[in-house]
């Protein structure tokens, strides 16, 4: 067997994810000293993070080429780059919004950073991973760093019982992928992408095939939080601490979904009929299932988990219909289902963060200190807007884009989304698709209304700036996508008519 060589290039493809990685490494041992205060790790996180953000807005403007790393096992192209970038920008939103939460909590700065810059890194190399293997083992490492983030509040069972759920589900999940990854390379020969893409074109077929790729869609299904492999979901986002869960909510499904798209894209474009149908009902089961789920919650943190296993069905839409009913293939959806990822990101995180940022101190019998409570329930957000009127309305602009309103970012995001599918035929899922966004206004604009129109029970609030300088990014990010989402699809096009070429 020729021993693999190592070459610059294959550094300067994974120089972004290497970055973070190190800085992760570097907060860590750096927090082992004693220091004044946390301001040396905090600058030290966001520079890391700005330096491969830099790299990838180089790639995505067509300044640094398309690089093949580490004999074709990764990839350095605009797909990964786009993802890479909405990943990071969850990264810096957690990243200054973690300073004032992690004191409130009591749990150890630099392991918590640390955790987060690997799980950040992991993602990178998943988005960009090209055969099956480095899939599977990125997709670990990532969800072995959030097993830990889940269950980091000292003292505290719901978290620690978040965190036994998420590893338990998350290790089914491991042995579908990989058992699936096992079988497809009993029926190929190979793990990589191009490879198997080039068997299945020239004919390849056997049950082995199928039965891989059923149990490869099964496996990304649970880490996404599809229907019917969502059970985790609800529980694990409620006894996370609030800004992990908004960390996972955004990054897990851009990183889950974005390796799901260069699978079907590279290796299996030519066979739709590996992939199409199955993702087609769990599209279908995702929004009706996740909305219904969550018109029935009471707890502000527990619905928006089920939006979010709802909004998982809405960028599977953009995937399944790839093929068309007509039985040609269409690439526009991958470009609707990136564009759509990235933007997600700030409506959701900053949904999330309100709800810490409405958070108060509740005392503890028998113990001297108070515990923090973040604003879960919809009493603690009844009212806000008479006190707290910017808040109110952050969290108005934050579900009325998450429910597809213009002028929001989550307008333009379904939108693109939804025309892709009709464009190819799929008028039925789409009608599905809108009727399951109406039922989500319900929910969402009861949030709006207990805000508006409600009397006050809660007024004790604690807010802290850093966590309202998120609060402000996110609602930026939200509006400045929905009024000015030219560069941003561009982006995103160009990075899949590049791929496909």
């Amino acid at each position: 067997m020729t021993p693999m060589l190592v070459t610059p290039a294959d550094w300067v493809a994974i120089f972004p994810a290497l970055v973070v990685l190190v800085t992760g490494l570097l907060v860590v041992g750096v927090d082992l000293f004693p220091l004044p205060n946390r301001l040396p790790l905090v600058a030290v996180s966001l520079a890391g993070v700005g330096v491969a953000a830099w790299q990838l807005v180089l790639r995505l403007t067509g300044r640094a080429p398309d690089i093949l790393a580490f004999a074709g096992s990764l990839v350095a192209d605009g797909l990964s780059a786009y993802l890479s970038l909405g990943i990071l920008a969850a990264t810096v939103l957690l990243l200054v919004a973690a300073d004032t939460d992690t004191r409130r909590r009591r749990i150890a700065f630099g392991e918590y950073y640390g955790l987060v810059l690997i799980a950040a890194a992991a993602m990178m190399l998943l988005v960009a991973s090209n055969d099956l293997l480095m899939i599977f083992i990125n997709l670990e490492i990532l969800s072995l760093s959030l097993y830990v983030l889940t269950g980091i509040t000292r003292r505290s069972p719901r978290s620690n019982e978040a965190s036994m759920k998420y590893l338990v589900t998350g290790g089914f999940a491991t042995g579908f992928l990989l058992m699936g990854v096992a079988l497809i390379y009993g029926a190929t020969g190979t793990i990589r992408l191009e490879e198997i893409g080039l068997l299945l074109r020239t004919g390849t077929d056997s049950s082995l095939l199928t039965a891989g790729f059923g149990l490869l869609l099964v496996g990304f299904a649970f880490k996404i939080g599809a229907v019917p492999f969502h059970m985790w979901v609800p529980d694990v986002y409620e006894g996370a601490p609030t800004t992990t869960t908004a960390f996972m909510a955004v990054t897990v499904k851009a990183a889950g979904v974005g390796a799901l798209v260069r699978v079907v894209l590279i290796a299996a474009a030519s066979r739709p009929d590996l992939w199409a149908d199955v993702l087609w009902f769990m599209a279908f089961a995702t929004m009706i299932v996740g909305n219904l789920l969550a018109i029935q919650q009471d707890s502000v943190k527990r619905m928006l988990a089920y939006s979010s296993v709802a909004h998982t069905g809405y960028a599977l839409v953009a995937v399944a219909t790839m093929s068309g009913t007509d039985g040609l293939f269409s690439s526009a959806g991958a470009t609707a289902a990136l564009f759509y990822l990235f933007v997600y990101t700030f409506m959701t995180f900053g949904a999330f963060a309100l709800l810490v940022y409405m958070g108060h101190e509740v005392p503890v019998p028998g113990k001297s200190e108070p515990e923090w409570q973040d604003a879960e329930h919809i009493d603690d957000l009844a009212g806000i807007a008479t006190r707290r009127p910017w808040a109110a309305l952050a969290m108005a602009i934050f579900l009325v884009s998450l429910g597809g309103i213009p002028p929001t970012a989550g307008f333009v995001g379904k939108f693109m989304l939804f025309s892709a599918a009709v464009d190819q035929g799929h008028v039925g899922l789409v009608i599905v698709g809108v009727l399951a966004s109406l039922v989500s206004m319900y929910y969402y604009l009861r949030v709006v209304v207990a805000m508006y129109m409600r009397e006050s029970v809660s007024t004790d609030e604690v807010p802290s700036k850093s966590m309202g300088l998120v609060v402000a990014l996110a609602v930026a990010g939200t509006i400045y996508f929905g009024v000015q989402p030219s560069l941003f699809l561009y982006w995103a096009e160009r990075s899949i008519k590049l791929l496909m070429s």
